[in-house]
């Protein structure tokens, strides 16, 4: 399974070990906000997540990969494309602990996952309120699509590169 590597990041897959501080991460209300429903996540379905990601990403390419500091190794945040069922394009999501929001590693990262599309258009989806994700996708060339409503209820703003 790939490892992707940037210039300040290793992005590679998750694992069980990964549950204490995705945890954490996945519980903060301020990182979580726009992810979801943006209620924090316990720690079962933590643990169900990385599962999860753990068996789609070598049987089709998609997944939530662990973000971390190659000079440090420290867990940072997440990335990764997922498949949505009633969806024909991947999804790109990321998400990152709040003391590392605003150097550029979201962006970073995104554009390596990115990479691994093989052409074909992906898709993301963010609350029409989420300045930073909007400017993150602006900088990868994502083009608005449509506004919707997400299967939670809540307004969505749909964006693809393709």
């Amino acid at each position: 399974m790939s490892v992707l590597v940037t210039p300040r990041l290793i992005i590679r897959p998750l694992a069980p070990d990964n549950l204490d501080v995705l945890h954490v991460f996945s519980n903060d209300p301020e990182v979580i906000r726009y992810v979801g429903d943006g209620q924090p996540l316990d720690r079962a379905t933590t643990a169900q997540w990385i599962a999860n990601a753990a068996a789609s990403l070598p049987r089709t390419g998609l997944g939530s990969r662990a973000v971390v500091l190659a000079a440090s190794d420290e867990l940072i945040g997440w990335a990764g494309m997922v498949a949505r069922d009633d969806e024909p394009n991947p999804e790109l999501i990321y998400g990152f602990a709040k003391q590392h929001w605003g150097q550029g590693y979201a962006t970073e990262a995104a554009r390596a996952v990115l990479e691994t599309r093989d052409g074909r258009p992906v898709d993301a989806t963010i609350d029409p309120e989420n300045a930073a994700s909007r400017r993150v996708l602006d900088k990868l060339g994502f083009g608005p699509v449509a506004m919707e409503v997400d299967e939670d209820g809540l307004p969505t703003l749909r964006l693809r590169l393709v």
